[in-house]
């Protein structure tokens, strides 16, 4: 955990140096002082629709393993994503513990209903730089804001990695569904150097992650995940549009906004630093300022403010529910160590 968060801070002081460096301390105040406030209410609206979904999603994603009601399922939403802000996505693991001790469900299978969530929103976002080639390629030309060589190839490594990733997971999915005895003897044939309480443990944890794969062989349920799944990032991506107009720059096309989208989920991926400082920032002044052509201090005004306010909102619900459950996060550390041992004996 250290040393991801050293190297973490190491990358976002890097990359607050690349947004902020040629934005004089007078321009960026202006800019922020001009804000308008009105926006962030729409905003507000969008970041909360947008948890919603997420937790009715999550719990479809669960309904093969429990059928979990979406108010048990919230808490353990908003405090992994709050703890999300610290290093190497934590917050995955410690939501799938909550679940896992709340709902007495083993944390593979937890565990891998995130993955198979993961999963879904990787697609959409490669869906979202998809659109963009075909709807708007004028965006890819010579003389169109992506037209940069540079940039367009960094953007397609971006998409062919992560299609690449897509497509083994799907296939890794597929096999622990419809081929258990043969994935299971590949387990066993590769374990045979540990010693039998290992080899054991991992057998144990590997079923149990299968069990949280199962919801794919539904397919009515695996389609209402889809939809919901498109519907999630839909109002994701509204949820920014509102400080277009806080920040008078509405005169952008909204094919612009795919590209900040796409930018932030590219930099804050690669880039993850602690609550994503330096990497969304960074995202946004490339996005804005060099692809589109809006001012320094705008573009970087816009990064502080849309980046501030999702961690705002996501700090209050996550502390509301550590409070309202009395939970805390020094209890949860040690089971970070270890979750697969103690939710494992839960659900065996």
């Amino acid at each position: 955990m250290k040393k991801h968060l050293y190297i973490g801070i190491i990358i976002a002081i890097v990359a607050c140096y690349y947004t902020f460096k040629g934005v004089s301390f007078h321009d960026l105040g202006e800019a922020l002082a001009s804000m308008h406030l009105m926006p962030l209410i729409p905003a507000l609206i969008f970041y909360i629709l947008f948890y919603y979904i997420r937790v009715v999603r999550w719990r479809y994603l669960i309904s093969s393993i429990k059928d979990v009601p979406n108010n048990r399922l919230v808490s353990p939403m908003m405090i992994g994503f709050m703890a999300n802000m610290l290093p190497a996505r934590v917050g995955e693991l410690i939501r799938a513990y909550l679940l896992g001790k709340r709902e007495n469900i083993p944390f593979p299978s937890s565990f891998a209903t995130i993955v198979v969530e993961r999963l879904f929103d990787l697609l959409f976002i490669i869906g979202m730089f998809g659109s963009l080639i075909f709807f708007r390629p004028d965006l890819m030309s010579n003389h169109g804001p992506l037209g940069d060589p540079e940039v367009i190839n960094k953007m397609k490594m971006f998409g062919w990695g992560s299609l690449i990733v897509v497509i083994l997971l799907i296939i890794f999915s597929y096999l622990l569904i419809h081929k258990q005895n043969v994935v299971f003897s590949w387990i066993e044939f590769f374990c045979r150097p540990f010693p039998e309480i290992l080899k054991t443990k991992i057998l144990k944890f590997s079923h149990s992650f299968t069990d949280g794969l199962m919801v794919l062989k539904d397919f009515k349920t695996t389609c209402v995940i889809s939809l919901l799944s498109g519907l999630l990032w839909i109002v994701s991506l509204l949820g920014y549009y509102p400080f277009y107009f806080a920040f008078d720059i509405e005169y952008l096309p909204f094919s612009s906004l795919i590209v900040v989208f796409v930018l932030i989920c590219l930099f804050i991926t690669i880039f993850p630093t602690p609550a994503f400082i330096g990497s969304f920032q960074a995202a946004c002044m490339v996005g804005l300022h060099n692809l589109f052509g809006v001012p320094e201090a705008v573009a970087a005004s816009f990064g502080i403010v849309t980046w501030a306010f999702s961690m705002i909102v996501t700090f209050i619900g996550g502390t509301y529910y550590l409070f309202k459950d009395n939970i805390s996060i020094m209890d949860l550390r040690p089971k970070l160590s270890e979750p697969d041992l103690e939710s494992t004996k839960q659900g065996s």
